[in-house]
């Protein structure tokens, strides 16, 4: 019976600390995302106003972010509904989750535009 119990004991901290893990892991992928994001929007902001050679480093800086981000984002977007205690937070998390992917999609068209100069002036 004491085994029993110390058995079921040792499992069940083996499970929170591994929902600990993963909800630590799903923090720093945002984290590294915002990063991405933000390294992205300033690249684009120098973008027009270099000369050839620097946009061409720009644009490889661009490819490398873009590279490392988007499979990072795919595995943010697809955090499943059972690690949420309740649907309010995962309504949330999903609207969250669809605001980082529209912003990612808009910088990877202002990117493509800049690149080929079809942006239209504000």
């Amino acid at each position: 019976m004491i085994k029993s119990l110390l058995l079921l004991l040792g499992l069940t901290l083996a499970l929170v600390s591994m929902a600990n893990n993963d909800h630590i892991g799903h923090s720093d992928e945002l984290l590294l995302l915002l990063k991405d994001k933000i390294a992205l929007q300033k690249l684009l902001t120098q973008y027009p106003d270099q000369a050839p050679n620097q946009q061409s480093n720009n644009q490889a800086q661009q490819r490398a972010l873009f590279k490392r981000a988007l499979p990072r984002l795919i595995r943010y977007v697809a955090i499943p509904e059972s690690q949420y205690p309740n649907m309010t937070m995962y309504h949330e998390s999903l609207k969250s989750r669809a605001s980082l992917m529209q912003a990612f999609a808009e910088l990877m068209h202002l990117s493509q535009c800049l690149q080929e100069q079809t942006c239209k002036p504000h």
